[in-house]
């Protein structure tokens, strides 16, 4: 989905949020698959090879779908949340509480709404609990890279990503309201009500993908 696609109206967004895990591991998981795929493709014309090919596959959607996917776009009304399968798009006029703990959360009324791609590595809360000596090793040296690869906004550098995402929401949110309150249809958000929508092509590229590995099994 296009982020036209995820705004009414074709809107540009006003800020992507980074997903804060997972993105190493995606796109390096991603580029092996391809990799093994291709010499499958190339080399390994038997059943195990199409077994093997379509147990690939539906392990590269899985990757996509919990590592890569799931993240979050503010627009000038809205907030989009992107999760492995269903998505939230949210008034930001609307919104009542926000909070970055182990995923995004905000809240409209009792309402909960989340981004699992945004939030604090369970890891991190441990070690800051436990106030342990850091460690560059396994997790922690992928997590350093991934992070030092995200170049850091001018707003950014005194606080932690997490908390810049919290912040920015805020900000957008005083603004969205600023604006409901002024006269005129354009000011006010296109969608009064909160809405969740099912991420239907991965759906069906998980469904289609599990249904052949499945069925090369028992040929």
């Amino acid at each position: 989905m296009t982020a036209a696609q995820e705004q009414p109206g074709g809107a540009e967004p006003v800020e992507r949020f980074v997903p804060t895990s997972g993105r190493l591991i995606g796109y390096l998981s991603l580029a092996v698959i391809a990799g093994l795929l291709v010499h499958l493709v190339l080399n390994v014309h038997t059943t195990t090879g199409l077994r093997l090919g379509t147990g690939l596959l539906f392990l590269g959607v899985l990757v996509w779908v919990t590592q890569l996917r799931p993240r979050a776009t503010a627009y000038t009304h809205t907030l989009h949340l992107r999760n492995s399968l269903r998505d939230a798009t949210v008034p930001l006029a609307l919104v009542d509480e926000i909070s970055v703990r182990r995923m995004l959360v905000v809240w409209v009324g009792p309402e909960r709404y989340v981004c699992i791609g945004i939030g604090t590595p369970l890891r991190k809360i441990v070690k800051a609990k436990t106030r342990g000596p850091s460690s560059l090793l396994g997790w922690d040296r992928l997590e350093a890279y991934t992070e030092s690869a995200t170049p850091l906004r001018p707003d950014q550098t005194a606080m932690s990503y997490q908390d810049f995402v919290e912040t920015r929401i805020a900000g957008l949110v005083e603004d969205a309201r600023r604006r409901s309150e002024l006269p005129g249809a354009e000011a006010r958000a296109p969608d009064e009500e909160p809405r969740r929508t099912w991420a239907w092509p991965e759906i069906i590229a998980l469904a289609g993908t599990g249904t052949a590995f499945v069925l090369s099994l028992v040929r």
